[in-house]
């Protein structure tokens, strides 16, 4: 009769083993259930927040094209009126303006070269406009430009 009780036993043992390692199995598969959830949670998290960083540099490219518009059309309306001293101080503010719109391009392209915005969404977006850039600011691209993405990546894209 001992060994019988203690199959008995052993048998009761393993059962309830089993039965908490079936309780075990569905928390743990509850929890990756979870978890899958909150991973995708975050996934959408992050391409609303790269959403807003992309729109965040291109509202500021646009703002300093917007401003860098106005200061080329006061030169040249300064030019015309024959203004040498007010047309020396709107010169400078325009080169400032240049600067204020290559730098938002050059974040932009670091961004791009970082892979935090989409390549090839940029390329169809951006190409042009980096190609005027460097095309209408020659002297600003020239061998020690501290625009050294916007050149990277017009390289880049230039040979695709």
């Amino acid at each position: 009769m001992t060994q019988e009780a203690y199959n008995i036993g052993s048998l009761i043992v393993y059962v309830i083993s089993a039965v908490i390692a079936l309780i075990m199995l569905g928390v743990a598969i509850s929890q990756l259930s979870k978890l899958r959830i909150q991973v995708q949670e975050a996934v959408k998290s992050n391409i609303i927040s790269e959403l807003g960083t992309f729109l965040e540099v291109e509202n500021q490219i646009k703002n300093s094209r917007r401003e860098l518009t106005k200061a080329s059309l006061n030169v040249l309306t300064l030019k015309d009126k024959g203004r040498q001293d007010e047309l020396d101080s709107a010169s400078l503010y325009l080169d400032e303006c240049i600067e204020n719109y290559l730098n938002g391009l050059d974040r932009l392209c670091f961004c791009i070269i970082k892979e935090y915005f989409d390549n090839d969404d940029m390329k169809i977006e951006y190409r042009h406009v980096i190609n005027d850039a460097v095309e209408k600011n020659p002297t600003y691209f020239q061998q020690a430009s501290k625009y050294r993405n916007i050149k990277k990546i017009h390289e880049k894209w230039a040979d695709s």
